[in-house]
């Protein structure tokens, strides 16, 4: 026991005590110098608030604070600025580090497409939260159509051209919707021969009359021959005396120059 004694207070166990120690103060040291480094407290900002900057001055802004922008997919809007900041993750305020990605919502700068998605046939009223619900801007016309009254006999574009089911038009388009409607008013037919379908369709809405079921000469095999295709049959003659109902429909027969009648 007193020997014991005499080796805690010998000197080569103060020196080994001592030097256990410093090899402990250095690690403990340098732990704490790597946590420090690690951490880089000094590194810690707040995140500006970007909402309402436009893209190329986020990118401009984060990078000065050695922050990497990451530009999510884009929503579009007709009021919207394309490319201006609508959303932000983190929040601004957050507390952040040098390095971190920051995550942005721009608007877009041209509008996604949308099929029509509506056809002969439909309910107006359907038909229009359908256009809606697509991004398209409405604008409701009747017209006097025997044969579709109170449904919808086309979609045009803002330019009046005729815009089928399958046709994809970019959202905030203006769309008319012509729906039938009933009326008492007569009207006369007018000579259609000789005319192409699109110069009839103008025709037709002038005379305040519809287009029916149309067919095509045998020879007539693609759509360039339906283009230059021509009447060569109205299924209701022109007359001076005779009148019909307002949105009567006409049928018509077409072929090319020198078909001269139903040779089918």
């Amino acid at each position: 026991m007193k020997q014991w004694i005499l080796f805690i207070f010998s000197r080569s166990f103060l020196r080994s005590l001592v030097r256990i120690a410093g090899v402990w103060l250095l690690v403990l040291g340098g732990l704490w110098f790597y946590l420090k480094a690690y951490s880089r407290p000094s590194a810690i900002q707040d995140l500006p608030h970007l909402k309402g900057m436009q893209l190329a001055e986020v990118e401009q802004t984060l990078n000065s604070l050695g922050l990497e922008t990451i530009h999510l997919d884009s929503i579009y809007s007709r009021n919207g600025v394309p490319f201006e900041v609508i959303e932000q993750v983190p929040p601004p305020g957050s507390k952040i580090k040098s390095g971190r990605r920051i995550y942005v919502t721009t608007y877009r700068s041209t509008p996604p497409y949308e099929k029509i998605g509506v056809k002969e046939g439909q309910e107006p009223g359907i038909a229009r939260v359908i256009l809606e619900n697509k991004g398209f801007e409405v604008e409701e016309v009747l017209e006097p159509n025997v044969a579709l009254v109170g449904r919808v006999i086309r979609i045009e574009n803002k330019k009046g051209q005729v815009v089928s089911s399958e046709q994809r038009m970019p959202k905030g388009s203006v769309l008319r919707l012509v729906s039938g409607t009933t009326t008492k008013e007569r009207v006369k037919v007018p000579n259609l021969v000789g005319l192409k379908l699109e110069d009839v369709r103008t025709k037709l809405m002038e005379a305040k009359l519809s287009l029916g079921l149309v067919e095509y000469a045998s020879s007539v095999e693609d759509a360039s021959d339906s283009l230059k295709a021509k009447v060569l049959e109205q299924h209701l003659k022109p007359s001076a005396s005779k009148t019909v109902a307002a949105g009567t429909e006409i049928d018509l027969y077409l072929g090319l120059r020198w078909d001269s009648g139903r040779q089918e």
